[in-house]
């Protein structure tokens, strides 16, 4: 086997086994990725998840968060549920622009999000009942 063969063998498997890791529930990149920008968004249903106060409190510019589909979600079958690091429920990906992620998370690409800006650490109002938390979404390619 010649070495551009090789080298392509070596990129076909590592992207498998990825894939595979992805799928069920580890986080990997390949060797040959990056991380493309795809939209910027507000966390939707915040303020109706319990304990919402304390979490985004936790929160900072930067943080990463996690995105996970909910297909058996009675509102909506095409849901994203936002989670941060600890996995804590913090919303979802608001339903008019969940479609085309959910199908890249359908077919095995590996979305999340980065924290930019809102309700969140020392700029949240602990009184405040209506909080806004924006990230923004990337995919791993």
């Amino acid at each position: 086997m010649n070495e551009e063969k090789k080298e392509l063998f070596i990129r076909e498997n590592d992207v498998l086994a990825v894939s595979f890791l992805k799928q069920n529930g580890n986080s990997v990149q390949s060797p040959f990725s990056r991380d493309i920008f795809l939209m910027h968004t507000m966390i939707n249903g915040a303020m109706h998840v319990d304990g919402i106060h304390k979490r985004a409190s936790k929160l900072h510019e930067g943080d990463r968060v996690q995105l996970v589909l909910e297909p058996k979600n009675k509102y909506d079958d095409k849901a994203i549920l936002v989670k941060n690091e600890k996995g804590d429920k913090l919303g979802y990906i608001p339903r008019i622009k969940n479609e085309v992620l959910y199908h890249l998370m359908d077919a095995g690409k590996y979305l999340f999000g980065i924290v930019k800006e809102g309700d969140i650490g020392e700029k949240l109002d602990p009184d405040d009942s209506w909080i806004e938390i924006y990230i923004d979404v990337y995919m791993v390619d």
